[in-house]
Order: structure tokens, then C-alpha cells, then sequence
């Protein structure tokens, strides 16, 4: 009989450090590590238009997708609570130009509603200031089928994704090549990309 409640008592506390431990990890938006692509590969013939989307940011701008149409820009979808993204983020932020990335919660949940909150929270993180508009938009992330986070499209200067990231990524060398190829990119509707 001791030996049962033991042992019983040894799994409950195993149930709760786990439930503790992976509680942080549990969203709508699953997280992709670095290596792992849930995106499609860029269009052959085909291309998505960005949608209409506007916002306010965590300092009180506003910005658009026309205010965003005088060139090539890159939309980055995450959440608050995601801090194991914010790698992620600081290399995206190191590679693109100041006034090319936005960055965009995907999650609804009125305790992630803050973006102010996030903003501090993310340079504080990573020590180190971050000059990117934080907003939320998550009926602008459901309309670019984000699903898993962090998630990256690269938008050329028609409006069209050009390419889709999708997980953690480090390597500032690659997404400065995606970003040199997306201030070039065009797309014909008869052609396809060029």
C-alpha cells in the first residue's frame, strides 16, 4: 500500500512539472525550429497578392499596405508570449532595412493584446534597441495562412509574396539573398516571375 501512494504520487508530480514546463509552448500557432519549412516553395506561374490590411502601430503610426507599396517589404508574423522567435527576429532585423519589416502579432488573445508591452519586452530581451512597428493583426495573419511561427513573407514591390519562410532562421546570409532577389522580383500574370 505505501508503495502504491508512492508511486502514485511520484507520477502526479511528473504530470505537473511537465504541464509546467510545456505550458509556455502550447498556442493556435505551432512553432517551427530552424531547419523545418511548412511553406510552399515561391510560385512557378502563380503569385498571392498581399490583402488589404492597415494598422496602428505599438507608437501610434500609421501604416498600410498602400503606404507599404513604394517598394519591397517583408511582413513578420509571431506573438507576444513567443520568445524563443525573438532569434528569429533579431536576425531579420539585423539583415533589412529600417522601414522594410513589419512585424505582426497573429494571436487574438486579449492577454497578448499589448503591443507596446511586446515591443519593450522584445528589445529588453534582446538588450538592444528594435525600430519596427509592432501591430496586431490577426485577421491579416489568417488571410496570409499563417499557421506556424515564426512566419515570413517576403513581399516584392507589386504587392505579390515572393517567398515564404516559415521557422526559426539564424542564418543572415540566406536572408539577405531572399531579400536582394525580392527588390528585383516581378510578376507577370502570363510569364510568371522574373
Amino acid at each position: 500500500m505505501g508503495c502504491d501512494v508512492m508511486e502514485g504520487s511520484n507520477r502526479i508530480t511528473v504530470c505537473l512539472v511537465l504541464c509546467l514546463i510545456l505550458s509556455g509552448c502550447i498556442s493556435s500557432a505551432p512553432v517551427v525550429e530552424e531547419g523545418e519549412n511548412t511553406a510552399d516553395e515561391p510560385p512557378a506561374v502563380e503569385a498571392e497578392a498581399v490583402p488589404e490590411w492597415a494598422a496602428t502601430s505599438h507608437n501610434g503610426t500609421q501604416l498600410s499596405r498602400t503606404s507599404m507599396s513604394q517598394g519591397p517589404y517583408i511582413a513578420y508574423f509571431s506573438a507576444p508570449w513567443c520568445s524563443h522567435c525573438e532569434a528569429t527576429l533579431d536576425t531579420y532585423d539585423h539583415v533589412i532595412p529600417e522601414g522594410k519589416m513589419m512585424v505582426f502579432s497573429q494571436d487574438d488573445d486579449p492577454d497578448f493584446s499589448n503591443m507596446s508591452t511586446w515591443h519593450e519586452t522584445t528589445e529588453t530581451n534582446l538588450n538592444r534597441s528594435i525600430n519596427r512597428p509592432f501591430m496586431l493583426m490577426p485577421e491579416f495573419s489568417n488571410e496570409m495562412g499563417v499557421k506556424s511561427i515564426p512566419h515570413v513573407a517576403f513581399i516584392n514591390e507589386q504587392g505579390y509574396v515572393f517567398q515564404t519562410e516559415v521557422g526559426k532562421r539564424t542564418n543572415q546570409t540566406m536572408i539577405g539573398e531572399i531579400w536582394n532577389a525580392t527588390l528585383s522580383a516581378t510578376f507577370n500574370e502570363t510569364t510568371g516571375w522574373s
